[in-house]
């Protein structure tokens, strides 16, 4: 019986386990290691599926994007202007193509634009939820993919995942 109720504890705890993944400057606290799983250019693209025993399913996925080389020379107000217009930028895209978007800033004061969008994939509904920011010369895109449709503060939820060094 001991070992019974000691396995069932285990298990139990194993599902709510939480992985820190360090992804290049930033940690991703998620309920799997997010692996390295494709390089487009100078964008780096990391991803984890979890799926629960009740049948949804989330994705966490980092999109990085080196833009050294874009910020080269870029000090003070250059660089505020930069930072300004890219957030703008993903801002204004995201809402052209119907998400729900919002400026927002972490408790660092990083700023950064958080989205909504839906997706069907076949007969499956999806809520895409994701965080754009820049940070040490790379633009991060954070997303969650879910078929929780019903879930409930996923901007928070995801924010609180962020970690930064």
């Amino acid at each position: 019986m001991n070992k019974i109720i000691l396995l069932l504890i285990l298990t139990s705890w194993s599902v709510k386990a939480q992985i820190n993944s360090k992804i290049e400057g930033i940690t991703i606290n998620s309920p799997c290691e997010l692996e390295y799983t494709r390089n487009l250019g100078n964008q780096n693209n990391y991803t984890c599926p979890y799926q629960y025993g009740n049948g949804k399913l989330d994705n966490f996925s980092v999109t990085v994007t080196n833009l050294q080389t874009d910020m080269v020379g870029m000090t003070g107000n250059s660089m505020d202007v930069y930072k300004k217009t890219f957030l703008e930028t993903i801002k204004s895209n995201s809402e052209s193509n119907g998400e729900t978007a919002r400026n927002m800033e972490f408790s660092n004061g990083i700023k950064a634009v958080s989205s909504i969008s839906y997706l069907t994939y076949g007969d499956q509904k999806f809520k895409n939820i994701a965080i754009a920011f820049l940070y040490k010369q790379k633009s991060f895109i954070v997303n969650l993919t879910t078929n929780n449709l019903t879930r409930n503060n996923e901007i928070e939820e995801l924010i609180d995942k962020i970690i930064f060094k």
